[in-house]
């Protein structure tokens, strides 16, 4: 055996036993997830341009900027003067487009199973019996686990016999179960080749625009910049699945999807959706490690692709997985983007991400000293239960003619009542209009709903209540009015670093009348809000 294959042996022997020792995990989850990771870890720390002080940064721990970055994004055309949008006229032609994320169906879901097992995820025959009415997983889900197929394919079939027509369909990742410790490449893609095959049973004339999730990638959170070995099994086997979503022949959008999980395709004349892979902001994608700027180069393609949009007066949608303004999505990257966001408003509509589970929105604002709103993120919840959270989906309602945002409506389950009445009864949660009370959907509307939440309490309260899709988790974890100032500071900041900004600027004038430090702080919401709520 060779010294470093050998020293590789002991380093996993080790941290599989200092995982079991210390019950960090099951010994089976440790040896799985080790052993998952183990090749990737020592490609990536092997690089001979790696150094230890690179690294520190990388993960965050050191002082750290990338050679020769200057921050500042470079674009083909100065921006040209904003032009305030017309409001669709109301009655006018509308679209409906469905909103999925974060599915994650358990195929291995059995009702009565152990809730509680120990492991990332329960509610399966391995687990063993829980105690019915307490631990014991319901017919129709669990909090505590990923939706079983039962549920979701209910939910499709309400989607699908009880609404209105859909005209698109943005699916927004996220397919496996939260098993991360026994996944191969083979469940990787049946996951997501079984959702397809539904999505395609369900709606077979809609059209269909997907995007890759996080947890696609063995190793979870694994995706190798192009051209390095394993880079590219998944966007093959997905572009087979996807080839007539694609529209057989769109070799642009086939090219690029094969490439870098990314592509861009004409909805209607006049309208466009760019489809990013947010993996290549993903933090705990190691392999960012090598190129944290501009991985896979989608970041230079999707300026070149909006500045082609706007030259000819093209309105677009953009979907991803992973939200910009969170601390999973690099902040280096998350500010070069928050740059595109801003360049290119009056030609982005609207974008449309999943990831956290939870329901909530981002903000974009001019850093020129105006703070005036440019762009708004809606992130949708989740349609898996796991975790604290009722099976959800939105739809989209927008105007033909202008391609502006009408309405944004939340469907979801009670959980609960489900399992109690042996069947789901789907509901409209709400309508962003109604409830916050906006007359139009622009971003200057959202950001007077932001305001509304800070001030209000009811109103955060509502907020706080949609934000786990109406599940008993709110009620039983109150968020005061510490708590709600991580939350109000996350729907205005489209960068971490903002996020941090902002969370330091409310402890000042909070500090002054309350006596808490800014390490107490940190301390309370890392225990108290979306800090510790950390699912996806």
């Amino acid at each position: 055996m060779a010294k470093s294959q050998k020293s590789q042996d002991e380093i996993v022997e080790f941290l599989i036993d200092f995982c079991s020792v210390f019950k960090i995990e099951k010994p089976t989850v440790c040896v799985g997830i080790v052993n998952i990771f183990r090749n990737e870890t020592f490609a990536v720390l092997n690089h001979l341009g790696d150094t230890p002080a690179y690294i520190c940064g990388f993960v965050g721990y050191c002082p750290w900027t990338p050679t020769n970055f200057t921050g500042i994004v470079q674009f083909p055309k100065p921006k040209p003067p904003h032009v305030t949008p017309v409001p669709p006229v109301p009655g006018a032609p509308v679209h409906r487009i469905l909103h999925l994320s974060d599915i994650h169906v358990d195929t291995l879901y059995v009702e009565g199973m152990n809730d509680d097992c120990g492991e990332p995820i329960c509610c399966r025959a391995a687990n063993g019996p829980g105690i019915n009415g307490s631990t014991a997983a319901g017919k129709w889900g669990d909090y505590q686990c990923d939706v079983n197929m039962l549920m979701f394919t209910n939910m499709l079939e309400y989607i699908a016999n009880e609404l209105p027509p859909l005209d698109y369909i943005f699916w927004t990742g996220d397919n496996p179960p939260h098993d991360v410790w026994m996944q191969t490449r083979e469940t990787q893609l049946n996951a997501s080749l079984r959702i397809t095959n539904l999505l395609d049973k369900y709606f077979p004339q809609v059209p269909k625009f997907p995007c890759v999730g996080n947890h696609e990638g063995v190793p979870v959170d694994s995706f190798p910049l192009p051209g390095t070995p394993g880079s590219h099994w998944l966007y093959d086997g997905l572009s087979g699945y996807w080839e007539d979503w694609f529209g057989g022949n769109d070799t642009d959008a086939i090219e690029t999807f094969r490439y870098g999980g990314y592509y861009s395709m004409q909805m209607t004349p006049g309208l466009r959706v760019i489809s990013l892979n947010m993996n290549w902001c993903n933090n705990i994608n190691a392999w960012l490690i090598e190129n944290v700027t501009d991985p896979a180069s989608m970041l230079q393609w999707t300026i070149d692709t909006l500045q082609q949009s706007e030259d000819i007066q093209e309105k677009v949608y953009i979907i991803g997985h992973i939200p910009p303004g969170i601390e999973d999505c690099i902040d280096i990257w998350s500010q070069q983007f928050y740059q595109v966001i801003n360049r290119y408003e009056d030609t982005i509509v609207a974008a449309f991400y999943g990831h956290t589970h939870r329901d909530h929105f981002e903000v974009f604002y001019t850093q020129d000293g105006t703070n005036r709103a440019t762009s708004v993120a809606l992130i949708t919840p989740s349609s898996t239960t796991y975790k604290n959270q009722n099976p959800s989906f939105r739809i989209i309602t927008t105007d033909v003619e202008s391609s502006y945002l009408v309405e944004i409506s939340t469907y979801y389950t009670d959980l609960n009542e489900a399992n109690a009445n042996d069947y789901p009864t789907w509901k409209l949660e709400y309508n962003s209009t109604d409830t916050y009370t906006m007359t139009t959907l622009f971003p200057e509307d959202w950001d007077n709903a932001l305001n509304n939440i800070q001030v209000n309490s009811t109103m955060f309260d509502v907020f706080y209540q949609f934000y786990y899709s109406s599940s008993p988790y709110p009620l039983e974890h109150p968020c005061d009015d510490t708590c709600q100032l991580s939350y109000t500071c996350y729907l205005q900041s489209g960068t971490d670093y903002l996020y941090q900004q902002c969370l330091k600027k409310k402890l000042t004038s909070y500090h002054n009348s309350n006596q808490l430090t800014f390490d107490n702080y940190l301390e309370y919401i890392q225990m108290k809000s979306i800090n510790n709520d950390k699912v996806c």
